[in-house]
């Protein structure tokens, strides 16, 4: 699999507290690395910083150029990010939302409307939908821009089970069409369900990076986010019949 982007070196400060130091890791194209951590740990910065859209130290490179070289428009074509909903007051419908984000390649709005299924939605405005309707428009808007890299901050947030299930399934075909993905997830089973390889952040500056196989583990979890994580089947699990926080 080629790299697609690379951190070397990455550390990320904001509001006076170094949140990540001497991150390095590559990203793949057909790839899948899930970033876990506690609340304030500096997940979504960490996103915030591979899409240049807040400053930090050392090495980010991108399809083998410095990130710092692209010119923004040019970066978007080979980055998309996704956070926090964006706001509905330019009273766009879905349609026109979904038409904004595929520019040129119009031809696929419908098929990508019915595979995350909005299709009922087109006409309604934005400020009308619920947070779920919200996120599965801007997962469909993500899909029509066709960008190499990924970073998806709790894409599965504000969903029903239906829809988690769904965007999950839609990730995993993400990635066997070739993209490269960093997503933000709090699931622990939605995590083990399409990581290849794990960024673990702990809030005090320390980032670790390695293979799904080797950082689930129950102990290290546990550790991570400072409550009980335990093993069920093939599954790890937050253990919520115990006491012991």
């Amino acid at each position: 699999m080629s790299i697609v982007m690379m951190l070397a070196n990455l550390t990320v400060e904001r509001g006076g507290s170094t949140l990540l130091s001497a991150l390095s890791c590559p990203f793949h194209a057909g790839e899948v690395v899930v970033v876990l951590g506690p609340n304030g740990a500096g997940k979504s910065s960490l996103l915030l910083a591979m899409a240049g859209l807040i400053p930090a130290g050392g090495n980010i490179d991108v399809a083998g150029k410095p990130l710092s070289a692209y010119r923004r428009s040019e970066l978007t074509r080979q980055i998309a990010w996704q956070g926090d909903l964006p706001p509905t007051e330019f009273g766009l419908t879905v349609k026109q939302r979904l038409v904004l984000a595929a520019g040129e390649a119009g031809s696929n709005i419908e098929a990508t409307a019915a595979a995350m299924d909005i299709t009922p939605l087109l006409e309604r405005p934005l400020g009308e939908l619920s947070s779920g309707e919200r996120q599965r428009t801007e997962l469909a808007a993500l899909m029509l821009r066709d960008t190499p890299v990924w970073l998806l901050d709790e894409p599965t947030a504000h969903l029903d089970l239906k829809h988690q299930i769904q965007c999950i399934h839609m990730l995993k075909a993400q990635k066997a069409h070739g993209r490269a993905i960093v997503t933000v997830l709090h699931d622990l089973q939605q995590a083990m369900a399409i990581a290849d390889h794990l960024i673990l952040i702990d809030g005090k500056g320390a980032a670790e990076y390695g293979t799904a196989t080797q950082l689930f583990d129950s102990e290290r979890l546990s550790q991570l986010f400072n409550a009980p994580v335990v093993g069920q089947g093939a599954v790890l699990v937050p253990d919520y019949g115990g006491d012991d926080l």
